[in-house]
C-alpha cells in the first residue's frame, strides 16, 4: 500500500471495526448500493491500542483507541505525549486512552547478554535517531534497576509495558523481568 494513504485507510479500519464486530453492515457499499461487508456472528469489541509515537497516532488514539502504544521512547515522550492525548480526547468527548509502552531488554549480566550501548547502537541504527536520544531507552541491569526504570515510565503515565528480550538466555530474562515486575508493586 502506498504510503500516503496509510493514515486514511488506518482511520477508516479504525471507525469501521467497531461496527463489523458486533454485527452491523458497514457503511462501505457495493456498486448496487448493498452492504458490501457483514461479519457474522457478532462478536464483542476488544480494546483497541493504537501505535507509533507519531503526532498522527496521538491524534488518532484520541480519537478512535482505547489505548497509545509508543514503542522505544523516553518518559519524557510519554508524558509529553500523554499530556497531548489526554488534551486531545478530551477535545473529543472521550476519556484519555491508556498509554502502553513497548521497551527492550537485557536484564542481569550472564553470557550473551548484550548492554545498554548495544542495544541503543541497534535502535538508533534501525530507526534512524540520534544515539544520545535512545542511550537510556533499554532497560538494562539488574531486576532492581529496571524496576526503578520503569517506575519511572509509571510516573510518566505508562499503565502497561510490552517487553522485548534482547538477547541471553530467554528464560533467565524472563525469570529476572518477573522479579524487576514484582519490585513494582
Amino acid at each position: 500500500m502506498p504510503y500516503g494513504e496509510r493514515g486514511r485507510r488506518t482511520d477508516t479500519a479504525l471507525e469501521l471495526l467497531p461496527h463489523l464486530l458486533v454485527g452491523e453492515a458497514t457503511r462501505l457499499r457495493d456498486e448496487e448500493g448493498e452492504p458490501a461487508v457483514e461479519l457474522a456472528p457478532a462478536v464483542a469489541v476488544p480494546p483497541v491500542w493504537v501505535g507509533n509515537a507519531s503526532g498522527a497516532a496521538i491524534r488518532r488514539a484520541a480519537r478512535l483507541g482505547d489505548g497509545w502504544f509508543p514503542s522505544l521512547i523516553s518518559p519524557s515522550e510519554v508524558a509529553e505525549g500523554g499530556k497531548h492525548l489526554a488534551d486531545l480526547a478530551a477535545h473529543h468527548g472521550r476519556p484519555a486512552p491508556v498509554i502502553a509502552i513497548g521497551g527492550a531488554a537485557a536484564l542481569g549480566n550472564g553470557h550473551g547478554v548484550p548492554s545498554r550501548a548495544q542495544i541503543a547502537e541497534g535502535i538508533s541504527g534501525s530507526y534512524g535517531r540520534p544515539l544520545e536520544d535512545v542511550i537510556e531507552i533499554p532497560l538494562t541491569g539488574q531486576p532492581k534497576q529496571v524496576a526503578e526504570r520503569l517506575a519511572v515510565y509509571r510516573e510518566a503515565g505508562a499503565e502497561h509495558a510490552i517487553i522485548g528480550i534482547s538477547g541471553g538466555d530467554w528464560r533467565s530474562q524472563v525469570d529476572l523481568l518477573a522479579e524487576a515486575r514484582s519490585l513494582l508493586r
